[in-house]
C-alpha cells in the first residue's frame, strides 16, 4: 500500500482563519481546533506526539477527572493550530466518562471545549473493519473528517492491500495512509490539515421510516449546533433518547419542555418498533460489511500463528497468571535498581543546595522555612521522580505491546470468582496510577452493583502517591540483599502492591455477597495484535507523568511543607527553650562545640514538641503506639489526608526541625540513625518500617477520593463505609504485623 498525497481527490481547500468579526468568533475561536480521535490501540495518542511534540498542554475536563491534551501544531502554510487529543472511544453512544467527553465535544454540547473544526479519525488499517464502526458515526454527525489509515507498514506486512480511491469514495471524506510510529506519511496529514475539508453528506444509519419520522420531530426542537448535517441531528436525537437521565451535559442542552417529551416518544417507539434502540447498530454493520468488500483485500483466512502460539501461554490458565506474576516482580525490581543512581544523584543535588542556600542566608526564621520547610519538604519528594518514571515505562511499554489487555484477560478468571466482571479491570488498573480516575472509569460498568464494588475497592490498588513512601522505608531499613532471582526490597515492594489486591479482592467478595450481592455479567474483550511499543511514545508518557509528579510537589506539597514549617516552628520559645537557650550561651562562652550542638538539638526538638505539630502528633500518639507510631510519624499521618506522597515531605520538615545539625543529611539516614532521647535507643526499626508500610497500603487517606466516591455513588453513605473499612483494615492489619513481630522477636 503506497503512501500518497490524496488532496486532489479530496473535496478540499484552503482553510481561511475565522475572523474576529464572525458571529461566532472569540479569543478562544480565533485559532483553528483540530481534534485526534480513534479506537483505543488506533495509535491515536501516537499521531498526536508526532504532530504536537512536546508543544502540549495536560489537564482535565471540568467536572471529571477524564485527561484532556492540547497540543499546538504548525502547519506547511506557516499556520499554527489547536490539536485536542480526544479519548479513545468505541461509539459516540457513551458508556463511559471518556466516551462522554468525545460526545459532548462533536455534539457542541461541551461548554469548555469548541467543536473542532476539523477532526483527524485514527484507524489501525489491520483492523478496518472493527473501527470503522465509529468512523462511520463520526462521519454522520456532519463534521469535517479526514480518515488516517494508520499501521499501513504492518497491513502491508499481512498482505492486506486498501484501495484508498474507493474506500474515500465510500466514505465521502479524504484518506491519508501513514505510519504515526515511523513518521511516515505526516507530511501528507498536514498538508489535509492545512485545507478547509468538507463535511460528508453521506448517511449511514438504517431506521425504519417510523423512527426516522419520530426522531425528525424530535430533531426539528433542538437547538442548532454549528456544522451538524441533517444526520447528524437525528443520531444527536437519538442520543437524547438513549440517555438515561444522568448525563448532565445534556439535561443542560434539552430545553425544559422537551425533558417530559422525551420520555413519552421513548414509550410510543418501544410499543411501535421494539428494536429502534439496535437498529443503528445492525444497520451500520451492514455498511462496514458491504465498505469492507469493496475497498480491501485480504490473502484469505490466514491466522497469525506466531500471535497464536504467543496467547497459548500468556493467556494459559496456569502459565498466564505465573508470567503476570514474574513480570510484576520483575517491574518492581527494576524501580529499585534503574532507579537508584539517578536518585542518588537528586539527593546528592538536594543537598548541596540546601547547603548552598543555608551558607547564603542569615540564620533565623527565613533561613529555616526556606532550608527546613521548602527545600527539605519538596525535595525530599522529589527524589522520587526516577522511580515514578520507571514505573510508568513499564506501563506504557506493556499497553504498548498489546500485554496489558492480556493482563485483563487473565485477571477477569480471578475477579470472576469474587463475582466481578473483566470490565473491573481497567479501573482497577488505572487504580494504580491514581484511584480518582480508576474510580471515574467504574461508569463503563453498567451494573450498579458491581460498579459501587469497583469503586470500593478501587482505592486499595497502590497508586503513584504511595510509592514515594514505600520507597523512603524500603530503602531506608530494608536490607538491600538477594534471595533468589530478586533483591529483598524489590520483593517488599512487590509485597505492597500484592497487599493492596489482596484486601481488594477480599473487600469485593465480601460485598457481593453481602449487601451488593449479584450475578457476574458476560464480558467481551477484545486482544489487540502484538507491537513493538513507539519509543517516542513511551518516551512522552514517562514525561507527561513525572512532570505532574513534579507540578504536584510544585503546588500541593509546597503549601503543605509551608504551612507545616509554621505548625511546627511556634510557638517559640517557652520556660524549658529559655533556660536550655541560656544553658547554651554558657557552653558557647566558653568554646565548648559538644555541649553547644547537644544544646541546639535538644532546643530545636522541644521547640517542636512544644509546637502546634507537635501537640497534635502527641495527642494522637496514644492511640498509634500500639502500631509502633511515634508523634512526629502521627504528625505525618494527619498531614497525608491532604495527599498521601505529603508524608514523605513532613518527615523531611519534622526532622530538620527537630534536629539542627551542620550540613544536610538525606531524610532516610536521619530516620535509620533517629534515637529516642530517653532510652538512647534507635526510634524507627525495619519492623517499624513495614507496620507504616503496611497501614499506607490499607488506609483511606486521599480526601480527593472520598469526594470522587460521594460524587459517584450520589451520598455519603458508602464514601463512609469506605473510611471506616479501609482505616478499621489498616490499624488491625498493622497491629497485627508489629505485634506479632514483637512477640516473634523482630522487633
Amino acid at each position: 500500500m503506497s503512501i500518497q498525497p490524496d488532496t486532489d481527490r479530496a473535496k478540499v481547500r484552503p482553510l481561511e482563519p475565522v475572523s474576529p468579526t464572525q458571529p461566532d468568533a472569540s479569543p478562544e475561536t480565533e485559532r483553528t481546533l483540530i481534534a485526534i480521535l480513534g479506537n483505543p490501540n488506533a495509535g491515536k495518542s501516537t499521531l498526536f506526539n508526532r504532530l504536537t511534540d512536546l508543544r502540549q498542554k495536560v489537564g482535565n475536563y471540568a467536572g471529571v477527572t477524564v485527561e484532556k491534551k492540547v497540543g499546538t501544531c504548525t502547519l506547511p502554510s506557516g499556520r499554527t493550530v489547536d490539536v485536542l487529543d480526544l479519548p479513545g472511544s468505541y461509539s459516540l453512544q457513551p458508556g463511559s466518562p471518556d466516551e462522554m467527553i468525545v460526545r459532548d465535544v462533536l455534539f457542541g454540547l461541551n461548554e469548555e471545549v469548541r467543536s473542532p473544526d476539523l477532526v483527524v479519525f485514527v484507524v489501525d488499517a489491520t483492523q478496518l473493519d472493527r473501527h470503522l464502526y465509529l468512523a462511520l458515526q463520526l462521519i454522520e454527525v456532519g463534521r469535517p473528517v479526514v480518515l488516517a489509515l494508520n499501521m499501513v507498514d504492518a497491513a502491508a506486512a499481512e498482505g492486506i492491500e486498501i484501495d484508498e480511491d474507493e474506500l474515500q469514495k465510500q466514505l465521502g471524506v479524504p484518506v491519508v495512509s501513514l505510519s504515526a510510529s515511523r513518521g511516515t506519511g505526516i507530511g501528507n496529514l498536514r498538508r489535509l490539515m492545512d485545507r478547509d475539508v468538507e463535511p460528508s453528506l453521506l448517511a449511514f444509519s438504517r431506521r425504519p421510516p417510523q423512527v426516522t419520522r419520530m426522531l425528525k420531530s424530535l430533531a426539528s426542537r433542538l437547538p442548532r449546533r454549528g456544522l451538524l448535517s441533517d444526520a447528524g441531528r437525528l443520531d444527536l436525537a437519538m442520543a437524547l433518547l438513549l440517555d438515561d437521565g444522568e448525563d448532565d451535559a445534556i439535561a443542560r442542552y434539552v430545553p425544559p419542555e422537551i425533558l417530559d417529551d422525551l420520555r413519552i416518544l421513548r414509550t410510543r417507539l418501544d410499543e411501535a418498533h421494539p428494536d429502534w434502540r439496535t437498529d443503528d447498530t445492525a444497520g451500520i454493520y451492514e455498511t462496514i460489511e458491504h465498505i469492507m468488500e469493496r475497498a480491501v483485500r485480504r490473502p484469505g483466512e490466514r491466522r497469525d500463528r506466531t500471535r497464536d502460539r504467543i496467547d497459548r501461554v500468556l493467556t494459559h490458565r496456569v502459565f498466564g497468571p505465573i508470567f503476570f506474576v514474574l513480570l510484576m516482580g520483575a517491574i518492581f525490581q527494576s524501580i529499585f535498581e534503574w532507579a537508584s543512581p539517578a536518585m542518588d544523584l537528586i539527593d546528592s543535588g538536594i543537598g548541596m543546595l540546601g547547603a548552598f542556600v543555608g551558607g547564603l542566608l542569615p540564620a533565623g526564621p527565613i533561613r529555616s522555612l526556606v532550608v527546613d520547610g521548602v527545600i527539605a519538604g519538596v525535595g525530599a519528594t522529589v527524589i522520587f521522580v526516577p522511580q515514578i518514571a520507571v514505573l510508568f515505562f513499564f506501563i506504557s511499554v506493556m499497553e504498548g505491546t498489546g500485554y496489558m489487555a492480556r493482563a485483563a484477560f487473565i485477571m477477569d478468571r480471578l475477579m470472576g470468582r469474587v463475582g466481578l466482571p473483566g470490565r473491573a479491570f481497567i479501573p482497577l488498573l488505572s487504580s494504580f496510577a491514581c484511584a480518582i480516575p480508576g474510580i471515574m472509569a467504574a461508569r463503563t460498568i453498567d451494573n450498579r452493583r458491581d460498579r459501587i464494588t469497583t469503586i470500593m475497592i478501587a482505592p486499595f490498588m497502590s497508586c503513584s502517591a504511595r510509592l514515594p513512601v514505600y520507597a523512603l522505608l524500603i530503602g531506608a531499613f530494608v536490607p538491600d540483599v538477594w534471595i533468589g532471582f530478586a533483591t529483598l526490597p524489590g520483593i517488599t515492594l512487590f509485597s505492597m502492591y500484592f497487599l493492596g489486591i489482596a484486601a481488594a479482592i477480599l473487600v469485593a467478595w465480601a460485598l457481593k455477597r453481602t449487601a451488593l450481592r449479584g450475578g457476574k455479567p458476560l464480558y467481551v474483550m477484545e486482544l489487540p495484535p502484538y507491537r513493538l511499543p513507539s519509543l517516542r511514545s513511551v518516551l512522552m508518557i514517562v514525561w507527561e507523568r513525572s512532570l505532574l509528579f513534579l507540578r504536584k510537589a510544585g503546588t500541593v506539597i509546597l503549601a503543605v511543607s509551608i504551612v507545616l514549617w509554621f505548625l511546627a516552628s511556634y510557638p517559640s520559645g517557652g520556660p524549658e527553650v529559655n533556660a536550655l537557650e541560656q544553658r547554651l550561651a554558657v557552653a558557647e562562652a566558653a568554646a565548648d562545640e559538644t555541649a553547644a550542638h547537644e544544646l541546639r538539638n535538644e532546643i530545636a526538638g522541644v521547640t517542636l514538641q512544644n509546637s502546634f505539630a507537635g501537640r497534635a502528633g502527641r495527642l494522637m500518639e496514644p492511640l498509634i503506639e500500639p502500631l509502633g507510631f511515634d508523634w512526629k510519624i502521627g504528625i505525618a499521618l494527619i498531614t497525608s489526608f491532604a495527599a498521601r506522597e505529603v508524608m514523605v515531605a513532613t518527615m523531611a520538615t519534622v526532622f530538620n526541625l527537630g534536629e539542627d545539625e551542620e550540613g544536610f543529611t538525606p531524610l532516610r539516614e536521619k530516620m535509620k540513625s533517629a534515637r529516642d532521647p530517653e532510652t538512647g535507643e534507635l526510634m524507627y526499626t525495619p519492623l517499624k518500617a513495614i507496620s507504616l508500610m503496611v497501614f499506607f497500603v490499607l488506609a483511606c487517606q486521599c480526601m480527593s477520593t472520598v469526594a470522587v466516591v460521594k460524587r459517584e455513588t450520589n451520598g455519603w453513605t458508602w464514601p463512609i463505609v469506605m473510611i471506616v473499612v479501609m482505616n478499621t483494615m489498616a490499624y488491625g492489619a498493622s497491629l497485627l504485623v508489629y505485634q506479632g513481630g514483637r512477640a516473634l522477636g523482630l522487633g
